[in-house]
């Protein structure tokens, strides 16, 4: 696996702050822990599934995990959005295994077991860019394609517009839900930030050895010469290993790329080359 870097905001030690004032550090560090976990949970599918990953970043409002390209498909998106949640449900299995063997243990792990269960629940919410919004997106992406982001953050708009509504009305009850207007807040706010996609496709040589052990489809991707390297990388997506050919107007083949040649062009050449000046360039 690739160096994982971690990047604690200052709102995070404002949120520890807080909690110690008011006599919540343990309950803090258990959560900052969950959260931590929760991600390292992300990066680990993102790591199997050849993504790089290259922080993740520590804030009031939980942890992200960040990387530089939106290139993520919507199956591997899945995959990656849901091992976060899975991770929580399984160290609360944990913690009632744990109390099953050892009853003392409960007043020690009830709070980790609690903020484990509570980042699983809200985490699948259908809201953007929590886990659930990201597999909805996934879901949605085969029908609706682009489109299935936008829809995705309209309705999370639409849920944190609700909550906030809720919070509002609780002002005028005897109970207050400020949590709840905080957590609208965050979610209305989520719905809007640039680069919470988070995964970059990790080159074949990176992962040259992984890509063979795990067994890899090859596909040939066939351009015209007017065609520009930015429409062929549109078209890797997915865990396959990917050739070029280039053909003229006449549909003949005018070069090929292997697999090598093809990671070079698209790391070292820039992306708005036409493939007749990329052919050109790399001609004998």
């Amino acid at each position: 696996m690739e160096r994982l870097k971690l990047r604690v905001k200052p709102s995070f030690w404002i949120f520890i702050v807080v909690a110690v004032v008011f006599r919540q550090g343990y309950f803090a560090a258990m959560y900052s822990f969950a959260v931590l976990l929760h991600e390292a949970a992300h990066y680990i599918a993102a790591n199997k599934l050849f993504y790089r990953c290259k922080e993740i970043q520590l804030g009031i409002f939980g942890a992200v995990l960040y990387g530089d390209f939106n290139d993520v498909n919507g199956a591997d998106r899945i995959k990656i959005a849901i091992a976060g949640p899975l991770a929580n449900l399984c160290l609360c299995g944990v913690c009632l295994a744990l109390w099953w063997a050892v009853p003392d243990s409960y007043y020690y792990t009830e709070t980790f077991f609690t903020a484990n269960l509570t980042m699983a629940c809200v985490n699948m919410l259908p809201c953007y860019p929590l886990d659930g919004g990201r597999v909805l997106t996934g879901l949605l992406e085969k029908r609706l394609g682009k489109r299935a982001l936008g829809l995705t953050k309209k309705l999370t708009v639409a849920i944190s517009l609700a909550l906030f509504l809720l919070f509002a009305a609780s002002l005028f009850c005897k109970t207050k839900l400020f949590a709840v207007g905080l957590f609208a807040i965050g979610l209305f706010s989520g719905a809007f930030a640039r680069g919470a996609e988070t995964y970059e496709r990790t080159t074949f040589a990176t992962n040259k050895k992984h890509f063979f052990k795990r067994g890899m489809e090859k596909k040939t991707l066939v351009f015209f010469l007017n065609n520009t390297l930015a429409d062929v990388v549109k078209r890797m997506q997915g865990n396959f290993l990917y050739c070029l050919e280039v053909v003229d107007a006449d549909m003949k083949t005018v070069a090929r790329f292997d697999i090598g040649q093809l990671e070079k062009l698209v790391v070292k050449m820039p992306l708005d080359t036409r493939l007749r000046q990329v052919v050109e360039t790399n001609r004998v």
